[in-house]
């Protein structure tokens, strides 16, 4: 049996994606016409958007489930031809910072949803995720969180997949292949990059690739998108195509689907009948372990190093206060002018609070990671 998987992030956003429109009715009806069992998109925001899809393709895909959380949604949705008979939807802990809004990732609650699905008697687990992205890579203020957020990732795959035949990751990790998160994925999920496996491979690059319309001469091309995969000894399950499936353009208009680019992998999934147990999806053994500890060591020293909350925002409430104090006894001062302290003071207060409150959120979360490690290797 085969089966086609189908990601993209669509670059979705409201007010800043360009083209949107016109992107998200040329991605309905390319997705309708080629033959896709399962469709996993990120960055569909605009609700309208994902009615628009959902209405177009529900003759194709007659199960489609979005992923609602946070203020604006995850923007996240599974389509499929097949039965989706269970879904799951996990919160990532750390997710960006309040005080960057402008980023926006704080407002989208991102996570990584799960649709478990009966393709003809085989149950696949596909999984679909948005990494947090990284806006300035000289001065990366959230590897932090997108390495919690991928060891998360890797953790909710190992636990609810051991019951599956087949299991997916696809989505946008925003971390290219020598990236410690991809490392952390590949490795804590035991996933197989079909990428790498798969010897009729087009692919070089899924973002800023240098013929989508919206490159940026700034941004390095990357691969960043992906469709991960991992069976147990029951299955043998080949990669036989591995692919950017849609042109580079819009067929007829001068802009690309999205400023990423879309990915299919097709799988050939059929029963283990000799029960041969094969070592490249099972990674058992003293190098794997190796490497997954010492890949965990590196995480762990990065999260405890980095930190985006400036240390001095304590001296400047104590040099705050101070100067409010020394006012209130030297000078005259009217009753606004009071009010004004208190506001500055109350401000102040605020925000070392709000820095106390992230400081040890990081702390309990990078702490939680070290205990759920010790806890897996403490008996082996």
């Amino acid at each position: 049996m085969k089966l086609s998987i189908f990601t993209l992030n669509i670059w979705g956003l409201k007010l800043t994606s360009k083209d949107r429109n016109a992107r998200v009715r040329a991605l309905a009806d390319s997705l309708t016409n080629n033959g896709y069992d399962v469709v996993c998109l990120q960055e569909l925001w605009c609700e309208d958007d994902y009615k628009h899809l959902k209405a177009s393709c529900d003759n194709v895909f007659k199960y489609i489930h979005y992923f609602h959380s946070g203020m604006l949604g995850s923007g996240m949705c599974i389509m499929s031809r097949y039965p989706i008979i269970d879904h799951l939807y996990h919160s990532f802990i750390l997710n960006g910072y309040l005080h960057m809004f402008w980023h926006g990732d704080w407002f989208g609650g991102k996570g990584i949803g799960l649709c478990r699905i009966n393709v003809e008697g085989f149950i696949v687990d596909v999984y679909t995720t948005h990494l947090h992205a990284c806006y300035n890579a000289s001065n990366d203020k959230y590897t932090n969180h997108r390495i919690i957020q991928a060891f998360e990732t890797a953790n909710l795959i190992r636990v609810t997949s051991s019951g599956s035949d087949l299991a997916v990751l696809a989505g946008d990790l925003n971390s290219n292949p020598n990236d410690i998160c991809y490392k952390l994925i590949c490795l804590g999920a035991n996933m197989i990059d079909s990428y790498s496996s798969c010897l009729n491979n087009s692919i070089e690059y899924t973002y800023s690739h240098p013929e989508n319309s919206y490159k940026d001469a700034n941004e390095i091309n990357d691969r960043i998108d992906y469709i991960l995969y991992k069976s147990n000894e029951k299955n043998l399950v080949v990669v036989k195509e591995h692919r950017h499936s849609l042109p580079h353009r819009v067929p007829g208009q001068d802009f690309s689907y999205s400023d990423h680019e879309p990915i299919e992998a097709v799988f050939e999934i059929s029963r283990n009948t000799l029960s041969i147990e094969r070592n490249i999806t099972k990674n058992s053994g003293l190098i794997f372990e190796n490497e997954f500890l010492s890949i965990l060591n590196t995480s762990l020293n990065i999260c405890n190093e980095k930190s985006v909350i400036n240390p001095l925002i304590s001296w400047h409430l104590i040099i705050c206060i101070l100067i409010c104090i020394i006012l209130s006894m030297y000078l005259q001062l009217v009753s606004y002018t009071n009010t004004i302290v208190i506001i500055i003071l109350l401000i102040f207060f605020i925000m070392y609070v709000y820095n106390l409150v992230i400081k040890w959120t990081e702390k309990n979360c990078v702490r939680g990671f070290c205990n759920h490690v010790e806890t897996i290797f403490s008996n082996q």
